[in-house]
């Protein structure tokens, strides 16, 4: 039996961001206005704790609620009193993510109502028994029916035709391609255990399956284990199906047995000719909405897909479960020939733990072709025709092709945070990656050098300059003692170096590094290259600063032809390259020629980057900012709403793009229309509030822009208000020394002054100093 001591270890009331990462899909939640230190209560929660390792226990109505806000990725089951039963379901029975509700309380006839109004009620428990019986099993169905898709249209032409989807499809394909490249050892098993330990340390179920796993496991039988829905079923699928880098990681050592072993039995099955295999399940109507309209386009799981050759198997899933408004009940048909290529699939139901369901199990990244979906009146269930294809996959080698060239300078492990870092723009979780590597990687490592010189380029992109010269000196030291002077990472090392004292505004010292790196890379190659060119255009950039526009622009336009001849026609460093150009011009006040090179540069990363990259943005508003400069305000505007339209129609109508273009448009207008402006800025507040995961940096900016409109206009109190909201964020979410935070003490130390409250005032501009 559990002590009250074990149990405090986790906190009643928990605000969102004191709740540790959840690794499974589901999220329990019990919710009881007078949980205490009873025996049966803490009875309770330490069986609920076996049952859900992130289980979050609240007696506080408002913090529970806030908590069920702030989840994206779990589905959740909340266990509820009977006092608050009434009020929890009013404000939260129409959330998509709230699966299932389980009322426990003393008095079963009283809520029994309730369940008629509100169809996610399980039932209504007086029994500790009966209740932990019910969750089990709805933990198990829920754990079955979660699915999660990527579409591709394999009719795009290249990777710098993508959508949005098709490029996350393809990054998902890239992930998976790159962790089964890793290498496979003791070590990466033993990893993989220990978090697993960690995480399920108060379950003694998981902790015997795990231990067991440790002395019995081999190859041949990780189908067998898989299967088995214990700890390695619940995390993997989490992580494949959210792309959690780190779990992903920490799976490497089972992901690669499982692949191969399916991929060897798979050739068991080439002379039994095409199969058709079902699946029942439960999806959200918008993603049904999405499948009918993409008839035709290539479809892929998030992960490996689990079927029955029994069509009365999958409709038993269905039936299962409860009907909700959110969701519709779906029966996938798919048809698989043994003969594909790509496609790989095996036959696992003599090693499941549940017999009968002639289960078959499909690889990691195979694709699907939609090719209907009708009502069936019979079974009275949506039915999705799927056929199993190689077509795509020639697109995924495109892609994969260049991935396999720029794996050849770095190994798999550093090449995989590059992919967050750069192609997937995932700065946060890259940091976490690469910090995790430095912890885990013996300090003799040969990557070591590499991963503190990516730290450092995850600190520049969170603009932090100290933190980032830190760890670039860090590495460029180790790879002065390792190797050559003459070796490319040495240039790219001072490139970087160059880069950071260009940020900080020291434009000699950054010109002196840029040029050494440029000699190496000279000396290394004489004809045109890639990292040649992105060193003489941050050349270029320097001079901008140093406002020498010809002889930046000479730069430029060396890096430019440079970048033609060695990337494709579309791509975004030439992109990036326009766009320095167009700047340089701007700043010569060649405002036609610098709105032209901008033009150019958005068309560009229109067709390179997914649709809700913030860059978009960014590139949008230099365009408009020329406009404003052109006194073309009306121009600006239309092209806004213009661009509004076309954003909302494919991100929803609360997406951070949004509220950067209402953004923009506020600040063109704030001169002449301040109130137009204001109302702009509240809408994109408005916009950003409601969006999850939270912008905290676009917020952070858009509260100082209306704090600075407000203060324009003498509107000392609303400045401060707005000022004082934007440091609470950037001290939750920025290092301490960031700029940011100082700009923002400095911001509240001139409202205080504004204010005639001088002491206040020199206190935060003290603050800003140090």
């Amino acid at each position: 039996m559990a002590t009250s001591a074990s149990l405090n270890q986790r906190p009643q009331n928990p605000l969102p961001n004191e709740v540790s990462h959840n690794k499974e899909d589901l999220q329990l939640i019990w919710l009881d206005g007078n949980m205490n230190d009873s025996h049966d209560y803490l009875l309770t929660q330490s069986m609920l704790t076996e049952l859900n390792p992130a289980v979050q226990f609240y007696s506080h109505f408002d913090r529970c609620l806030d908590f069920i806000k702030s989840i994206k990725h779990e589905q959740i089951l909340l266990i509820v009193s009977g006092a608050f039963a009434q009020q929890i379901l009013l404000q939260t029975h129409h959330y998509r993510s709230l699966v299932a509700i389980f009322i426990f309380c003393s008095n079963h006839q009283r809520y029994k109502p309730l369940m008629k109004e509100y169809n996610k009620i399980i039932g209504i428990f007086t029994k500790q028994h009966d209740l932990l019986e019910s969750i089990k099993q709805k933990m198990n169905l829920v754990e079955k029916q979660t699915l999660t898709f990527s579409l591709f249209d394999q009719k795009q032409k290249s990777m710098k035709d993508l959508s949005q989807e098709s490029a996350s499809f393809l990054l998902h394909q890239m992930l998976i391609y790159v962790l089964k490249q890793m290498s496979q050892d003791e070590q990466s098993k033993q990893q993989m255990l220990d978090m697993c330990r960690d995480y399920y340390k108060q379950n003694k179920k998981e902790l015997k399956k795990i231990e067991e796993f440790q002395n019995t496991y081999t190859r041949d039988k990780a189908i067998e284990w898989y299967t088995d829905e214990c700890f390695l079923y619940k995390l993997l699928n989490k992580a494949l199906r959210t792309e959690d880098i780190e779990l992903l990681f920490n799976f490497r050592f089972f992901i690669i047995d499982l692949c191969s072993v399916i991929e060897q039995e798979n050739q068991l099955l080439k002379n039994k000719g095409t199969v058709t295999l079902y699946r029942g399940t439960q999806i959200p109507k918008e993603e049904l909405k999405k499948i009918k309209e993409n008839i035709g386009k290539t479809i892929s799981t998030n992960g490996f897909l689990s079927t029955s050759r029994n069509i009365n198997v999958s409709l038993g899933f269905i039936h299962m479960n409860a009907a909700s408004n959110d969701f519709t009940s779906v029966l996938f048909e798919i048809k698989a020939n043994p003969l594909l290529k790509t496609v790989l699939f095996t036959d696992v139901g003599d090693r499941s733990r549940i017999k009968g369901e002639e289960e078959v199990l499909f690889n990691l990244n195979s694709l699907f072709k939609i090719v209907s979906v009708c009502f069936d009146s019979t079974f009275n269930v949506w039915k999705v025709e799927l056929n199993a294809t190689d077509e795509g996959a020639e697109k995924v080698e495109e892609y994969l092709l260049l991935s396999k060239q720029q794996m050849e300078e770095y190994t798999p492990l550093i090449y995989f945070g590059r992919l967050l870092l750069n192609e997937l723009g995932q700065v946060d979780r890259a940091g976490k990656y690469f910090n995790m590597l430095l912890k885990s990687l013996p300090h003799d490592h040969p990557d070591i050098a590499a991963i503190f010189n990516h730290i450092g380029a995850v600190h520049y992109k969170r603009n932090e300059y100290n933190l980032a010269l830190r760890n670039y000196e860090i590495a460029y030291e180790m790879r002065r003692k390792q190797l050559p002077s003459n070796h490319p990472h040495i240039a790219r090392s001072l490139n970087n170096i160059g880069a950071i004292y260009k940020a900080k505004g020291d434009y000699n010292t950054a010109l002196d590094y840029f040029q050494q790196a440029l000699r190496v890379f000279e000396n290394l190659y004489p004809s045109n290259n890639l990292q040649k060119a992105a060193v003489i255009d941050n050349i270029g950039r320097v001079y901008t600063d140093k406002e020498d526009f010809d002889m930046a622009l000479t730069y430029f336009s060396r890096a430019l032809e440079m970048f033609k001849h060695v990337l494709p026609d579309q791509h975004l460093e030439i992109a990036r390259c326009l766009g320095a150009i167009g700047d340089a011009h701007e700043k010569k006040g060649n405002l036609d020629v610098a709105l032209d090179y901008y033009q150019q540069q958005l068309n560009m990363e229109e067709q390179c980057l997914p649709f809700d990259h913030s860059n978009l943005s960014i590139h949008l508003g230099s365009i408009l900012r020329i406009y404003k400069k052109m006194n073309e305000i009306d121009k600006a505007l239309d092209l806004c709403q213009q661009k509004l339209v076309i954003q909302k129609s494919r991100l929803g109508e609360n997406h951070p793009r949004i509220a950067q273009t209402l953004m923009i448009m506020a600040d063109l207008i704030e001169d002449g229309n301040p109130n137009e402006a204001l109302q702009y800025y509240e809408q994109a507040l408005s916009v950003l509030e409601n969006y999850k995961p939270s912008d905290y940096q676009l917020t952070s900016e858009c509260l100082t822009s209306m704090a600075c409109l407000y203060s324009k206009y003498d509107m000392m109190e609303d400045a401060l208000r707005c000022d004082l909201k934007a440091l609470e964020i950037d001290r939750q979410t920025l290092s301490s020394d960031h700029t940011y935070i100082a700009n923002s003490l400095r911001n509240i130390g001139l409202c205080y002054e504004r204010m005639n409250n001088l002491s206040e005032a020199l206190r935060y501009f003290n603050d800003s100093l140090s």
